[in-house]
């Protein structure tokens, strides 16, 4: 998780630099995206302009559709960054949202055949004990991001606030690698099968392109 401590140094230091200017917040965040910070810039009255970093990690087992005997496990490293712009129309808590998503999610797994032989896919019988895949699964890293949320208008005094976002952005086109190592490593039939399971995992994760955004928190305005 090196490169989710080199972005929560960096929201920090950007945190630390404008905590002495006017119309500034910061505050935490929990949800969909993980857990993380955010700072704010009051622009205007109605307009906010806001940064925000979240992440988090856990376990995961999945499998491709078909008829494969593998089931993979692994982890999922989610890690967000967003660039908000929040607009307030009615200049109270209510709030339209739209901005850019940076995206570092990466799910990783492995799945070992332990039996004589393995099915992969429509292929039966097409990997032997020890054959390892190893596959890794990421995204596009810019996204458009649409919402609506509630916190402190811009035009508030400064103070305590809660926070809430709903919205959604736009996932990608995914990228799937899976590898192939063991006894049937030098097999082409084994590698078009490892391509066919490629395809099978890209098609289950293309089939939800959107990513629901579903963040609480807390803020203090200076």
């Amino acid at each position: 998780m090196n490169k989710w401590k080199g972005w929560a140094a960096a929201g920090l230091v950007c945190a630390t630099g404008v905590a002495q200017a006017a119309s500034i917040g910061a505050g935490v965040v929990a949800g969909t995206l993980g857990v993380g910070g955010q700072v704010s810039y009051a622009w205007t009255e109605r307009v906010q302009l806001r940064a925000m970093v979240a992440g988090a990690s856990a376990d995961l087992d999945f499998e491709a559709d078909g008829g494969s005997d593998l089931e993979y496990s692994g982890n999922i490293d989610l890690l967000h960054g967003a660039l908000l712009v929040d607009y307030h129309p009615f200049a109270g808590a209510f709030r339209v949202t739209a901005g850019v998503m940076i995206n570092d999610d990466e799910l990783r797994g492995d799945a070992t055949c332990t039996q004589i032989a393995c099915d992969l896919g429509d292929s039966e019988g097409i990997l032997v004990r020890g054959d390892r895949l190893d596959a890794r699964i990421s995204y596009d890293p810019l996204s458009p991001y649409l919402g609506i949320g509630w916190g402190k208008a811009p035009g508030a005094e400064g103070g305590f606030a809660l926070t809430a976002d709903l919205g959604v952005f736009y996932l990608g086109n995914p990228d799937v690698n899976v590898d192939l190592s063991g006894p049937s490593t030098l097999n082409p039939i084994a590698q078009d099968a490892v391509r066919e399971e490629e395809r099978a995992i890209e098609d289950d994760v293309d089939a939800l392109p959107l990513y629901p955004v579903v963040m609480v928190g807390a803020t203090w305005r200076f």
